[in-house]
């Protein structure tokens, strides 16, 4: 997998008019949100182009996949309209103080529903059916800065009162690897006392340190116990959802800097006093939690559960972990190697 700075157009024209047709779904579907969610009327605002990262300050997607296609329905705020949306959902104040708890819940609301409304237009227009996945909010803009190669992305400018602006994105990859169904097996693994989110916590972890130690040749410890993700130390970290109809996970791998270019020097064999810069770290964060997600994926159908993979979302800055909608829960649990190498490896799931 290669990172590029920015997302391309689908180059099939046939295939290009298909997903304008589901971006035009997406957005109505948007528009039916805020209308019922936050009485506020949309109206378009310019033409469908790529996504512009520009004055993008928060963001939240959730992933739609099936057997044959992986989607990310997403939403970007500057940081006005992201206020401003808040306050209006939670009936805030002016000038009462906002946390970033607030704005997450806020703003994951909006993909949350409208991917849902989405969902239910695309099986009655196009025939396609697909699983839904959690919530994710991120803080900054590297998340529509740096994909993976193959990945294609479509986005439509909104406006409304009182300075209201957002794009309406749809990021796809048609499956390869991520994605397709495996049989649901009949026999479940035994988890006696072990809650279920802690025997993923387990499998996450070995397909992370596996997936290190043979694509990179990096070694890693485990830490005994698990932790709270958001006391985590981290600057950078890619997530990726697994879907599954009975209800899915959201996997992540998240570390601080120094660590982030420890283990991209050591994918793409670099000089030990060598720099990587962003998309580098970006394209070796995302190809560790895609490859671990794949094994994920088979330890949970021999587990019983029959998972689809979304796709690798690059995340950035200290807040980036703290993307928990309410009654979305997570575990962390950190692992470690030689000079100081440190990352955690991070389930968040949703009860009910």
């Amino acid at each position: 997998m290669t990172a590029i700075k920015h997302i391309r157009r689908a180059e099939d024209p046939t295939d290009m008019m298909s997903k304008m047709e589901a971006l035009k779904e997406a957005v109505d579907a948007c528009k039916h949100t805020f209308s019922t969610q936050f009485q506020l009327e949309l109206e378009l605002d310019g033409m469908p182009g790529i996504p512009n990262p520009e004055d993008v300050l928060y963001g939240s997607t959730v992933a739609l996949t099936n057997e044959e296609l992986c989607y990310q329905y997403a939403t970007a705020f500057d940081d006005h309209t992201a206020q401003h949306l808040t306050r209006n959902l939670f009936a805030m104040e002016e000038d009462e103080e906002l946390t970033m708890e607030d704005m997450g819940d806020a703003l994951n609301e909006i993909p949350n529903v409208a991917a849902g409304v989405w969902k239910a237009k695309r099986e009655k227009s196009a025939d396609e059916w697909y699983q839904l996945g959690l919530p994710t909010f991120f803080k900054g803009n590297g998340w529509l800065t740096f994909f993976p190669r193959g990945v294609n992305a479509i986005a439509q400018k909104l406006k409304g009162p009182d300075g209201v602006s957002l794009q309406v994105i749809l990021v796809w990859q048609y499956s390869e690897n991520a994605g397709g169904t495996q049989q649901m097996s009949t026999n479940t693994v035994e988890t006696t006392n072990v809650s279920v989110p802690a025997q993923v916590l387990q499998e996450a972890v070995k397909a992370v340190v596996d997936t290190c130690a043979i694509q990179l040749d990096v070694p890693l410890d485990v830490d005994p116990n698990p932790s709270d993700p958001r006391e985590a130390s981290v600057d950078f970290g890619s997530a990726i959802a697994l879907t599954a109809a009975n209800g899915g996970w959201q996997l992540a791998v998240m570390a601080n800097k120094k660590s982030c270019a420890q283990l991209t020097r050591a994918m793409f064999q670099m000089e030990s006093d060598e720099d990587p810069e962003m998309a580098d770290m970006a394209d070796a964060v995302g190809e560790i939690a895609n490859v671990a997600a794949g094994v994920l994926k088979s330890s949970r159908a021999k587990a019983g559960q029959a998972v689809q993979l979304g796709l690798p979302l690059f995340m950035e800055g200290g807040s980036c972990i703290e993307f928990f909608a309410r009654g979305v829960q997570g575990m962390a649990q950190t692992i470690r190697g030689a000079d100081g190498l440190e990352a955690h490896v991070v389930i968040i799931w949703q009860e009910g």
